[in-house]
């Protein structure tokens, strides 16, 4: 592994366990070992180290879910998917992502509270970049590929219902068992799947 992604990685931990503020640059230089020139040749700043793992963490996290959702052919299995994966990572179980503190990128936002900050903007862009994940896979399904606004919708739906997953387990150091009822699931994303013709209800003048 090279320095600099040892920095990201070893600062990563830090920031996502205890805060942004509350970790300072002489602890990340203890806890990775390196001297305070290498990282400063590698960040100019504070900032641009968290922006740093900011995108590691995007990118880590996006290539998770997108694991997990990869052999999903239905809108049902998707959200299935979703909410069992996301259940595992809140009972410390998905080793790709270490142990559960929360969304790194609410947390983070939490922080950096003014929407043009650097910082802040990446943690929007990642939520925008999961929800364009979802609308993606809903939009490749057989009842949505040409039903471009209902997956958008239950798209939206189920990502709404993620962040709140993430921030009740988060105080409440539990996950939401209610959204991984597969009835109520069903009920819930086949009432964004479009009947088909012959299923409708017609009315003859």
């Amino acid at each position: 592994m090279d320095k600099r992604t040892h920095i990201i990685n070893t600062a990563l931990t830090a920031f996502y366990q205890k805060g942004i503020h509350a970790v300072g640059i002489n602890e990340i230089l203890k806890e990775s070992g390196v001297a305070k020139k290498t990282l400063y040749n590698h960040f100019v700043s504070k900032d641009e180290l968290i922006c740093a793992c900011l995108e590691a963490r995007d990118k880590r996290f996006n290539h998770w879910l997108n694991d997990r959702l990869k052999n999903c052919d239905t809108p049902f299995e998707i959200a299935s998917a979703l909410f069992g994966s996301l259940s595992i990572w809140i009972d410390n179980k998905a080793i790709e992502l270490g142990d559960f503190n929360g969304c790194f990128f609410i947390n983070t936002a939490a922080e950096f509270p003014h929407s043009d900050h650097p910082i802040a903007i990446l943690c929007s862009a990642h939520k925008k970049a999961v929800l364009q994940l979802l609308f993606d896979k809903l939009s490749q399904t057989t009842q949505l590929k040409s039903k471009s606004e209902k997956a958008k919708q239950l798209a939206q739906l189920l990502m709404t219902l993620k962040e709140g997953m993430i921030c009740q387990a988060r105080v409440m150091h539990s996950s939401n068992q209610l959204l991984q009822d597969p009835l109520l699931l069903r009920q819930l994303v086949q009432s964004y799947i479009p009947k088909p013709l012959q299923d409708a209800d017609f009315s003859v003048s």
